[in-house]
């Protein structure tokens, strides 16, 4: 393994803090800081113009710009999300319906049974009457 501390590592270091000072100086100053300033200021202007130009170039073949997208987009998302909502609601409503469309048979059973054993008292009723009304018309 090589040493670190070798002479062409040290030059290396050397040369490199060299360098990095001679940076710092050139960029610590105010005139590079007016130069970078006036870059980006002239890099947002280009990109404001190429804007411009690609919507206006959009519109004359017809085609939808960005903003027109967009909001196509949000558009979608929003019905998207209603759609959900809807669907929520209908599976709660038919399962709320089906527990109830099964309450409602119990319900039915229920009577039934009831009216079945109502019949049943009914016809022994009839029955004990008509026993009673013989042994009367016999006597």
């Amino acid at each position: 393994m090589p040493e670190i501390n070798n002479e062409s590592t040290i030059a290396y270091k050397l040369f490199e803090k060299m360098l990095n000072r001679k940076i710092k100086r050139f960029i610590n100053c105010h005139r590079f800081v007016v130069l970078v300033d006036k870059l980006l200021r002239y890099h947002l202007k280009q990109v404001r113009i190429n804007r411009f130009f690609v919507k206006k170039w959009l519109e004359s073949k017809g085609y939808s710009n960005k903003e027109e997208i967009a909001e196509v987009a949000k558009k979608y998302i929003s019905i998207e999300a209603k759609l959900d909502d809807c669907d929520d609601s209908l599976f709660s409503i038919t399962q709320n319906w089906n527990l109830k469309k099964q309450s409602l048979a119990s319900v039915r059973s229920n009577l039934n049974e009831l009216q079945m054993i109502f019949k049943v008292g009914q016809d022994e009723n009839r029955i004990k009457k008509m026993i009673q009304i013989k042994d009367d018309i016999k006597k």
